[in-house]
């Protein structure tokens, strides 16, 4: 094994060469040290106890040390090769007989100080080890990698007299590690900027820090990223970012033009990787400049990969250059193209992020002006409203010793429907912000929020609330619960009909929600109905015979909705009513339940 390449000679003359090399005076015949070699053979078979080998195992043996393919030798206390067999010859690229009485700095002169070293170690521990040497020989002029098994040689258990070698040529599998490790860094590096880019939805940073990764990971000179939007000519493409250099270096020139390089990776033509772009036949084919314009950067390695969405849509490319040719390696190809990948996931998302935002802050724009129109409207429908509740109370109050008793039902009957116009503007109103406004999630016993809602309501004599005991504590807004409860609870009371009402309060753990249900001994609501309760202003019963504006169970149904959770009614004409609803266990900022 050698670290440089040697011509090959005939066979013949290179054992003469290298015996002369090895000679201790030039006097010395060539052979002497062949004879040496042979003498030192014979006496170490004379020194191994052999009781029970035969001429036909040592055939056997002789047989097996030639067949082998992994290179086998035996090196004496001299570090003189004593025996060897053909496949090491192969692999040293050296006739066999050349090896034998020569010792390893002379034939392996640019690997000798690791093997020696090796062989040394052996010989004065007696200990058996493994070692891997990496090198060129006569055989292969390219680096190649060997696993060398060194263990000592003794005859009857004496000294070491020498060290054996079982040599595996293992290039092979360290090139599939190599690429094995290469290809494990590769996928790293893309996580670990995948997962920096997914959390990035600012798109203007993102696509600045795909920029800066990108050219960090191809090793160019500067980098730069281009969205696919052309000019009003369609002629010139628009810079975003730079990496590696000051912005300046482009601010004085004109923008990239659609050109015979620069066009294609916006074409759906993929990737274009050149080691040196001015001797590409598109480069210079197109006006005005010819190639570079006068004060670009100088470009030698070109490396241009699209950045591609998941509906196909090719949303820019990022292009690097080097100064230097051949710099942009299959490797960096790889990389650059799976970090566009992610790239192109990652703005897709900003994207989406960004009209999430847009249409957030449009509708909190819309709904803070919806508040101010319900305000607005609330207080100039009430306030007439007042007035004729006032004016009526003053006409009878005028008319106190005139007034005839149908006189006095008609005022009466005036200001009910005033109060009742006035619950209807506040049951829009509170319509209108049901779902919308949100207070911090905090715990909440619900438990103890139904006994503040049975506390609140009036219960009429006869009537009752049975409320299960188990409620759960949540993670909730407290106000909006309290709503559905006040008025399920309240319906419930409100429309019973009976005077020996009753209203069971339960609830169930269903997953990640809490279904709650109301029930009522009621008469009960016919299926025909049980979509049309949910709408506003919708009710059953006659208003004239029970006071309601049709609002209640709409607020219900909006607020639940907003939380994630649903709502419905299980009922049958004359056999009372249950109401359903289910809620967050944990509810997020945004209302989402989630655990």
């Amino acid at each position: 094994m050698s670290t440089r390449s040697m011509e090959n000679t005939d066979s013949r003359q290179e054992t003469a060469e290298l015996s002369e090399a090895a000679s201790p005076a030039a006097a010395e015949p060539a052979a002497a040290p062949l004879q040496r070699v042979e003498a030192e053979a014979a006496r170490l078979d004379q020194e191994r106890p052999a009781p029970h080998e035969s001429p036909a195992d040592r055939a056997l043996v002789d047989a097996f040390f030639q067949a082998t393919t992994a290179g086998l030798a035996v090196i004496d206390r001299d570090l003189r090769v004593v025996r060897l067999n053909q496949a090491l010859a192969d692999i040293n690229g050296i006739p066999l007989e050349a090896h034998l009485g020569r010792t390893i700095p002379e034939l392996l002169p640019e690997m000798s100080d690791a093997i020696v070293a090796n062989l040394r170690r052996v010989l004065e521990t007696g200990e058996a080890f493994t070692a891997e040497v990496t090198g060129t020989t006569r055989a292969s002029e390219r680096p190649r990698s060997w696993l060398v098994n060194y263990a000592p040689v003794r005859a009857n258990g004496g000294p070491v007299m020498g060290v054996g070698t079982i040599v595996l040529d293992i290039t092979e599998r360290k090139q599939t590690e190599d690429r094995l490790q290469e290809e494990g860094e590769t996928l790293e590096l893309l996580n670990r900027a995948g997962k920096q880019l997914a959390a990035e939805l600012d798109l203007e940073k993102l696509v600045q820090a795909v920029t800066d990764a990108a050219t960090r990971l191809s090793g160019a000179q500067f980098g730069a990223f281009f969205y696919n939007v052309t000019n009003a000519e369609g002629k010139s493409y628009m810079l975003y970012t730079i990496s590696g250099v000051p912005r300046e270096h482009f601010s004085g020139l004109a923008m990239p033009r659609n050109t015979d390089v620069f066009a294609p990776t916006f074409n759906g033509e993929g990737v274009v990787r050149l080691d040196d772009v001015t001797k590409d036949p598109r480069y210079g084919n197109n006006a005005r400049y010819r190639g570079m314009p006068k004060g670009h950067l100088p470009v030698v390695s070109y490396l241009a990969v699209p950045v591609v969405s998941r509906s196909g849509h090719v949303i820019g490319g990022l292009f690097f250059g080097h100064s230097e040719r051949g710099v942009f390696t299959e490797r960096a190809e790889k990389l650059v193209v799976g970090l566009a990948a992610q790239a192109a996931i990652a703005m897709d998302n900003a994207h989406l992020f960004r009209k999430a935002q847009q249409l957030i802050q449009a509708l909190e724009r819309s709904n803070n002006e919806l508040d101010r129109f319900a305000y607005v409207a609330s207080h100039d429908l009430k306030a007439p409203l007042r007035a004729i509740a006032n004016l009526s109370q003053w006409i009878e109050d005028d008319l106190v010793d005139k007034a005839t008793p149908e006189t006095r039902r008609y005022m009466d009957l005036l200001r009910s429907r005033v109060v009742r116009l006035e619950a209807l503007i506040d049951g829009i109103l509170r319509y209108s912000r049901a779902g919308r406004l949100r207070d911090k999630p905090e715990i909440v016993d619900v438990q103890k929020l139904l006994e503040d809602v049975v506390a609140l309501l009036t219960v009429p004599a006869g009537a009752s609330i049975e409320v299960a005991i188990g409620m759960p504590t949540l993670l909730a807004e407290r106000i909006p619960l309290e709503q559905v409860f006040l008025n399920l609870i309240g319906n419930a009371l409100k429309y019973a009909e009976r005077p020996d009402a009753r209203v069971d309060v339960r609830g169930r753990a269903l997953g990640d929600l809490w279904e709650f249900s109301v029930k009522d001994n009621g008469p009960g609501i016919d299926p025909r109905y049980h979509g049309k309760v949910w709408e506003i202003f919708q009710t059953l019963n006659a208003r004239d015979n029970i006071e309601g504006t049709g609002i209640g169970l709409a607020i219900v149904q909006k607020i639940v909705l907003s939380k994630g959770g649903r709502a419905w009614v299980e009922s049958e004409q004359g056999a009372g009513a249950t109401f359903f609803f289910t809620w967050p266990r944990m509810e997020t900022d945004g209302g989402l339940g989630m655990r």
